[in-house]
């Protein structure tokens, strides 16, 4: 069907794309990043908001014949706060591919292949992104098919039994990765209320009902595919006036449920240390997870972008922690560290996996990362070593965000989910140049200790 979905080792899409503004800098695909320039997107962009609510973000990218779309919902795991329904986000995803109350699921994804049409959709925490690059030419046959599914979604109670099975077959084989079973746990360990607690996926009893869930899929339907709670992006070939004319056509009767979205139950603080250890029912490199609470994603203050810089000095493959425990000691095969970039308070993770020469070394590398963080804390980072974090976050995100329209489109359409303006791509930009050293300090000593963190070890089964 041309689907899939995000359910874990994801941070964010703009995770490699942090970014900082320099002097006199363009990537010559309409980055432009003179401080003083008031957008780094210097393409040609323009955005509407519908009277229903739909809100709509136009760039013209000098991509001859070709755009790249991105239709954004504000529904992900995080929405499923009725008890039974952990994963409902994700099997909507699978759903949409079901045909319509004109279109068989055959006559649907026939559009999309005789139209030379690739297409995709994911679900992650906060959203649900269907996908695609299409000729210019066959813009207005996409756009009426996305329309007609997301206003006229029908499918019978076989189709849902159908898709029900290959959600759980998706599940199965996701937990034959024990990244996925480090997520699970991790997720469930550090949120006691919250509906972060369960993963994209859910849980695998609720998946077990789903066949006998029909009746209960549209509600869930109504209140979060509604057009005030929708975007979409195009990015390419476009004429704003065309573009924005054949969104209207499509999507401008769109009339918004009586449902509402429901609120979501928030997470209290966290006071207390929590680890864990799991064990993998086959053999597999130990893992190790250790997290804390931060900020939600937000751009007005400088406190994500903090974090991330945090990440890169002390745990980026330039950092002395991977020069002495990876490349010298060989004790670990892998290191990373990120903030998920989420709409309410997320973690900021450190995950390593142990090599076979340091498989005996799990608590000298856990006091490891702690000590890391107590040097960040006390130690004032190198001014020179901050500044490098950020050319290479610019120069990651430049070359990234503007290589292709669909990548762009991307970006936008991330970033929008959370701050729904084309400007927060530049409050990105500014956040990240903004940051001090003071500032990685006091980050670290507000976020970064013992009663904001939780730990997940990972280990394989001994054979």
């Amino acid at each position: 069907m041309g689907k899939s979905s995000l359910f874990f080792g994801v941070a964010s899409l703009g995770l490699c794309l942090l970014v900082a503004c320099t002097k006199n800098s363009t990537n010559g695909m309409g980055a432009n990043v003179n401080r003083a320039s008031k957008s780094i997107l210097t393409l040609p962009h323009q955005t509407a908001t519908l009277e229903n609510g739909l809100k709509v973000f136009l760039v013209k990218y000098p991509s001859t014949g070709v755009v790249a779309y991105q239709l954004g919902v504000r529904v992900g795991s995080r929405n499923e706060v009725e008890k039974g329904k952990s994963g409902f986000a994700h099997f909507f995803e699978h759903l949409m591919f079901r045909g319509t109350k004109t279109l068989s699921s055959q006559e649907f994804g026939a559009i999309y292949t005789e139209n030379g049409v690739s297409y995709n959709a994911w679900t992650w925490y906060d959203m649900t992104n269907y996908h695609g690059k299409v000729a210019s030419r066959y813009l207005d046959k996409i756009l009426a098919a996305e329309a007609d599914r997301f206003q006229n979604l029908d499918f019978s109670e076989a189709a849902l039994k159908a898709e029900a099975g290959a959600v759980m077959g998706e599940y199965l084989k996701s937990a034959s990765d024990p990244g996925f079973l480090m997520e699970e746990t991790m997720q469930e360990l550090a949120y006691k209320s919250h509906t972060y607690g369960h993963t994209t996926l859910g849980y695998k009893a609720d998946i077990e009902q789903y066949p006998n869930r029909y009746q209960d899929v549209w509600p869930f339907f109504k209140r979060y595919y509604r057009p005030s709670n929708v975007r979409i992006v195009l990015v390419g070939d476009i004429e704003f006036d065309k573009a924005l004319e054949l969104i209207r056509a499509n999507f401008g009767a769109w009339e918004n449920p009586a449902e509402l979205p429901q609120e979501v139950t928030p997470e209290s603080e966290q006071n207390d240390e929590r680890s864990k250890a799991v064990e993998f029912p086959s053999a597999t490199p130990t893992r190790i997870a250790i997290a804390h609470k931060v900020p939600a994603f937000g751009t007005k203050d400088v406190e994500n972008a903090a974090l991330k810089l945090i990440a890169d000095v002390y745990f980026s493959e330039t950092s002395e922690f991977q020069k002495i425990y990876r490349f010298e000691k060989g004790w670990l095969d892998s290191v990373s560290a990120f903030p998920f970039e989420t709409v309410d308070p997320g973690l900021w993770k450190v995950e390593l996996v142990l090599s076979e020469a340091g498989k005996d070394k799990e608590a000298e590398l856990k006091q490891a990362v702690l000590d890391e963080m107590e040097k960040i804390k006390n130690s004032p980072v190198d001014t020179a070593e901050l500044t490098s974090a950020k050319m290479r976050a610019r120069n990651a995100a430049l070359t990234q965000w503007f290589s292709a329209p669909d990548s762009l489109a991307g970006q936008i359409n991330w970033y929008t989910n959370f701050e729904a303006d084309f400007e927060v791509l530049d409050r990105v930009f500014q956040r990240i140049d903004e940051v001090q050293p003071s500032d990685v300090a006091a980050f670290a000593k507000k976020y970064l200790v013992n009663t904001k963190r939780t730990t997940v070890t990972l280990r394989g089964k001994v054979q």
